[in-house]
C-alpha cells in the first residue's frame, strides 16, 4: 500500500577526486533509509552534480549547478581530500560557492577535509594550500570534521548524518 514520506536531498559537493567518499555516503544514505525511514516516515535522497544536472545554457556552469540541484537540497555534505576544485568567477571553486550558498539558504552544511601530509610535488602542494586557505577561513566561523582514513570517514558520516537528520525531523516534522 502507497503512503506518504517527506524527502529530504542531500547533495554532495566535492572535487573529482573523492569518488570512494561518495561512494560511502551512498551507502550511509542507503542505510539510514533502511534502518530510520520506515519509522519516520521519511527518506533521504542523495544528489550529486553529475547525476542530477542536465545540460543548459545562459548562466555561469556553476549557477546552473545551484539552480539544478543545490538550490533543491536539505542538507549539503562538502568532501575535500587533494583537490580544492575549480574557480567559478565568484569563488575559489564550485565546492566553495556550494558551501557558501548553502550556508546563506539557512541549510545544513557538513564539511570534510582529508588530514594528509604536505605533499612535495609544486601542484599538489598548491592545491593543499587553496584546501588549508579555506579550511582556516571556514572554521573561523563553523565547525567542520577532518580524517585520516576512509574508515573514521565513515563512522563520522554515519552519525553526522543520523544527528542531522534528527534536527531536520525536529524542524519538519511528519504529518
Amino acid at each position: 500500500m502507497p503512503e506518504r514520506i517527506q524527502l529530504f536531498r542531500l547533495f554532495v559537493g566535492e572535487p573529482s577526486d573523492v569518488e570512494e567518499a561518495l561512494e560511502i555516503i551512498g551507502r550511509l544514505i542507503g542505510q539510514w533509509n533502511r534502518d530510520h525511514g520506515p519509522s519516520t516516515r521519511a527518506r533521504v535522497e542523495l544528489t550529486n552534480w553529475r547525476t542530477h544536472s542536465h545540460p543548459a545554457a545562459g548562466a555561469r556552469p556553476q549557477a546552473l549547478v545551484n539552480k539544478q540541484v543545490v538550490d533543491q537540497c536539505d542538507i549539503l555534505a562538502a568532501v575535500f581530500l587533494s583537490r580544492f576544485g575549480t574557480p567559478t568567477g565568484i569563488a575559489d571553486s564550485g565546492t566553495e560557492e556550494e558551501i557558501r550558498r548553502s550556508i546563506k539558504k539557512g541549510k545544513t552544511v557538513m564539511v570534510y577535509f582529508a588530514q594528509l601530509p604536505r605533499p612535495r610535488q609544486r601542484k599538489a602542494r598548491d592545491e593543499f594550500e587553496r584546501i588549508e586557505n579555506f579550511k582556516k577561513k571556514f572554521g573561523s566561523r563553523a565547525l567542520y570534521h577532518t580524517y585520516t582514513d576512509l574508515a573514521g570517514f565513515e563512522e563520522a558520516f554515519r552519525q553526522h548524518l543520523a544527528l542531522a537528520m534528527n534536527e531536520l525531523l525536529k524542524k519538519y516534522p511528519a504529518r
